[in-house]
């Protein structure tokens, strides 16, 4: 803080995950922060949105946080008077809440909560505990231990999507679900005896909440014991070390209650709500309405979507594939001749070109193919982990740069004119292997069309609407993935090119670059 910096991207350098995550605010308690010497300005920062009677700009996660407080009973974060909330980017609401009810079991955090409860007690009082803290840190071991073969199988035996996923699979097998059962009774015994000595003799200091913090963590793995059966509980991998994490399969019914329920008046915008373009207005917004719990009734109204003023088809035209191989079931081959016809693309605008994946492992093979291939522009790739903006300012400087990105790319940025006047889709983007979309897809009548499409579809408009930003902005747009063939069609190919504001398009790499060449004549 005494630097200036409170964002991580705000610091000219980039920062290890492993010291961000020991430097970053990430459990805010008044109790704490009340008795930290260092009074930053992000503890400043919360006292004053308690008191704003104006406009408070928060993000989805702080306003989801508010909410979940004043259900509780508790103190909300932000002023208890808000009567109207606007959703910018509601079509991440679902993930947002589904966040802020998710309870993360990290073994370095579980280590040093019973670490920390037991240096609270005097020296004569920790020896009579240290069994108990010794058999709690062997059983989560065990836990941790049992999570990371887990993984290490899933990866060993994925398709290449999985390499470097995010989330994977937990296994409810009884041993797995017994691990995690002994470990909840070894904390709460070594809880419990913390609290028996710590009654005897609280002192006040800045750790004295490591006994309550480690008490609301028995509670929280006993009560994940209890009822893992009725959760949604994943794996996540965090550098070196795995993590358990855990949330209620109802995320729906909870965000209903928050934000539909009538306390507060709630809009929501978004360029990307719908999943279709065609039926009524009900099945246009289905997925959505789905999975929010938004309620159809006369208490609530959904707009007719509006079409975007920006003449799409006078200024841009999409190339697609009908002749690469699949791209799973043949991945290779897929990346081989995916990059050959990358090349062929990128002669047309010679360059300016954003190149989106929806898997790491996929960027990084196809940016070493580019590099080793002696192009005659700049190739940059995100840089993960590390603020973006100094490799998107070199990508606009840099007018006839090739930049290659996946995750925020697809709707974190805007870059307007010429720099960007080629987006290239290396894959159409359906969700990869993800306990969360498995599990919807398990409840759903047409895990295909009711779940995996739409979401496709949503990601599939945030990333074409990275090319046109005004209405000056022109190019073209390439697909390349042979699954929105014309022949043989597939399920979705009619509910897909449907959703597109873009409906000028060709196979013809001839017609691409005629039509390329065309919208930038008098261009300088």
């Amino acid at each position: 803080m005494r630097a200036g910096y409170y964002e991580r991207k705000n610091y000219p350098f980039a920062i290890p995950q492993a010291i961000w995550d020991w430097i970053n605010v990430t459990h805010y308690s008044k109790r704490t922060c009340d008795a930290c010497t260092q009074k930053c300005a992000y503890r400043a920062l919360r006292q004053r949105l308690k008191f704003t009677d104006g406009i408070i700009l928060c993000n989805q996660d702080l306003l989801t946080a508010h909410l979940i407080n004043q259900s509780h009973g508790q103190e909300g974060v932000l002023n208890r008077e808000i009567e109207i909330a606007v959703i910018d980017e509601a079509h991440n609401l679902e993930d947002k809440v589904r966040s802020a009810t998710t309870e993360h079991f990290s073994k370095g955090y579980l280590f040093s909560r019973i670490t920390a409860a037991v240096r609270e007690l005097r020296s004569e009082q920790q020896s009579m505990v240290r069994k108990e803290a010794d058999d709690a840190k062997a059983a989560l071991n065990a836990v941790y231990d049992n999570l990371t073969e887990q993984l290490q199988k899933q990866v060993a035996s994925s398709t290449q999507d999985m390499k470097y996923a995010d989330r994977f699979f937990f296994d409810y097998k009884p041993e797995s679900m017994e691990l995690i059962a002994a470990a909840a009774t070894r904390l709460h015994a070594l809880s419990e005896r913390v609290e028996i000595y710590s009654s005897f003799d609280y002192r006040q200091s800045s750790s004295a909440a490591a006994s309550d913090e480690l008490e609301s963590l028995s509670y929280s793995m006993s009560e994940l014991s209890e009822e893992i059966e009725k959760r949604l509980v994943w794996i996540e991998r965090k550098g070196p070390n795995v993590e358990l994490l855990c949330c209620p399969k109802n995320t729906s019914d909870i965000i209903r209650r928050l934000y539909f329920n009538g306390s507060i008046h709630t809009i929501l915008t978004s360029a990307t709500l719908t999943n279709a373009n065609t039926g009524s207005v009900e099945e246009m917004y289905s997925y959505f309405v789905n999975n929010t719990g938004f309620p159809l009734d006369k208490i609530a109204i959904l707009s007719e979507p509006k079409p975007s003023p920006f003449p799409y088809d006078e200024h841009a035209m999409i190339y697609y594939c009908d002749d690469l191989p699949h791209p799973t079931r043949e991945h290779d081959d897929f990346i081989q001749q995916g990059v050959a016809r990358m090349k062929e693309i990128l002669e047309i605008s010679q360059g300016k070109a954003l190149v989106l994946f929806t898997a790491k492992t996929d960027m990084e093979e196809v940016y070493a193919q580019l590099q080793s291939g002696d192009l005659p522009y700049k190739i940059l790739m995100q840089q993960l982990g590390a603020s973006q903006d100094r490799i998107l300012q070199e990508f606009k400087d840099d007018t006839n740069s090739v930049l290659l990105g996946t995750g925020a790319y697809w709707e974190g940025i805007s870059i307007e004119g010429k720099s960007l006047s080629n987006l290239i889709i290396f894959r159409l983007p359906f969700p990869v292997p993800d306990p969360i979309i498995n599990y919807k897809a398990s409840v759903a009548k047409d895990p295909l069309m009711d779940v995996q499409v739409p979401e496709m579809i949503i990601k599939f408009k945030q990333g074409i609407g990275r090319l046109i930003r005004n209405f000056t902005d022109t190019g073209i747009v390439s697909i390349i993935d042979s699954r929105l063939r014309d022949n043989p069609k597939s399920r979705y190919y009619d509910v897909a090119w449907a959703s597109l504001p873009i409906h000028n398009r060709t196979t013809s790499l001839t017609e691409l670059e005629e039509f390329y060449h065309k919208i930038t004549v008098g261009q300088g």
